[in-house]
């Protein structure tokens, strides 16, 4: 069957929209924004995650044959990218892993919730510079599986940012470095095979079932339910907590996990600090995104590395997205039909 990927630009919001069966989408994908993805690779050569990947092999190959073995469809995805963009795979797959075999490559990422009169979820998107103005919407419809939305980086596994599916689930992960790697799947790709879950429970229940090399924070809710769950993954380990009123924050540290499992960077303590003492009573939509917006955004100076790419911000109770891109005006959008692919519902 055929695969098409459309470009589309809906105010300051780039949104590509593919579809059609797996591995030929993400060929398709990877041919339509190879320029971009290197890009990125280019922009990342000073990363040090080659020199770890040589000084540990076995680790690494490790990490690629239980990425490989515990999720086929998200392995073949990365390897159709990279055929399509014409890149070697090796080096989209040492990106992905970057987080994953060890430490040093900056954290990224708020999310803030409350679970009350509207339920809300939001999720500042950090990155490096060299994201800016090439990160974007992407919609996954491939056959056979719920539809996707995230913020997807130009040559990574579609799962490591925001993410909301056609079943109404919504969350946003937030990187955390671990001490020490397990030669477990990659993060990006336990991620992306928690997007096919149809409920949170579901989506824990897998998350709690498989290991990761390196370490995430998610914070997960869906439209209709009140409720928001925060899962912390590092390795074998895992941490449920459920919110079932009032305020919630994560950066980039575990808060349930041991601490000895991570290294918390100063600034994740920084916008943690900030966080801790935010003290809404009955904040809206608007309340989230100018706090994330102001309080905890990141402009890569004064010694940080990292942009706030993209703001998001859910209602839970109505499914109703507002996305602030970096410089941009906000798009406000329905939940569903980002998920869906439905441009002529948005503007």
């Amino acid at each position: 069957m055929v695969a098409t990927v459309v470009e589309h630009r809906i105010g300051d919001v780039r949104w590509t929209v593919v579809r059609g069966p797996r591995e030929a989408a993400f060929r398709e994908l990877g041919a339509c924004a190879a320029d971009d993805i290197r890009t990125v690779l280019d922009g990342l050569a000073s990363w040090p995650v080659t020199e770890r990947a040589r000084r540990s092999p076995v680790l690494f190959r490790a990490i690629e044959s239980a990425s490989q073995v515990e999720h086929p469809d998200a392995y073949a995805e990365l390897t159709a990218l990279a055929a399509g963009a014409g890149v070697p795979f090796d080096d989209l797959l040492l990106a992905n892993l970057r987080g994953d075999l060890g430490r040093g490559d900056g954290t990224g990422c708020t999310d803030l919730a409350w679970v009350g009169a509207p339920s809300l979820l939001g999720h500042n998107e950090d990155g490096a510079p060299v994201f800016d103005g090439i990160g974007r919407l992407l919609t996954l419809l491939i056959d056979g599986e719920p539809g996707v939305c995230v913020w997807w980086y130009p040559g990574f596994v579609p799962a490591n940012t925001f993410t909301l599916t056609t079943h109404g689930l919504v969350w946003g992960i937030d990187s955390v470095d671990v001490v020490a790697s397990s030669p477990c799947a990659g993060r990006h790709f336990l991620a992306r095979s928690a997007q096919r879950a149809v409920t949170v429970a579901e989506a824990v229940s897998l998350l709690r079932s498989h290991a990761s090399a390196g370490g995430f924070a998610y914070t997960m809710g869906q439209v209709g339910a009140a409720g928001v769950t925060v899962v912390e993954k590092a390795g074998h380990e895992t941490a449920v907590t459920t919110v079932g009123s009032g305020f919630s924050w994560h950066t980039n540290h575990f808060r349930q996990l041991p601490p000895d499992l991570d290294a918390a960077a100063e600034e994740s303590l920084d916008r943690a600090e900030v966080c801790a003492h935010l003290a809404p009573v009955a904040p809206d939509a608007k309340w989230l995104a100018d706090t994330l917006t102001n309080d905890v955004h990141r402009n890569a100076s004064g010694g940080d590395p990292l942009l706030t790419l993209s703001t998001l911000v859910t209602d839970l109770a109505d499914g109703t997205v507002t996305l602030i891109p970096r410089g941009g005006a906000p798009l406000r959008a329905r939940a569903a039909d980002l998920a869906a692919g439905n441009v002529s519902a948005v503007g």
